[in-house]
């Protein structure tokens, strides 16, 4: 029972590339708990002790630089979904 070399790198590359996809669908799905994370985690942690004078700035340092990292990151990987999406519709990128 042998298989051509054709047919199962064809099915081998078409696994893959679903798995991509899969992959790439989960942690766009993550990507708000990420959010979650970044913005009252930190709060949560920090927050119990006494409160500092002039501790706000590097608070909306720390928030401004975690939503660019968000939205970078959702960017890249809506461009990342759109790109295997579109292969999975034309594997030979025509």
């Amino acid at each position: 029972m042998s298989v051509s070399p054709d047919i199962g790198t064809a099915a081998g590359a078409a696994q893959r590339r679903a798995l991509r996809r899969a992959r790439i669908a989960d942690a766009l799905r993550l990507l708000p708990f990420l959010g979650l994370l970044l913005f009252v985690l930190p709060d949560l942690v920090l927050s119990g002790g006494p409160a500092t004078t002039g501790a706000t700035a590097p608070w909306l340092i720390y928030l401004f630089a975690a939503w660019i990292l968000l939205v970078l990151l959702s960017a890249w990987l809506g461009h990342l979904h759109a790109r295997a999406e579109r292969d999975a519709v034309d594997p030979q990128g025509r």
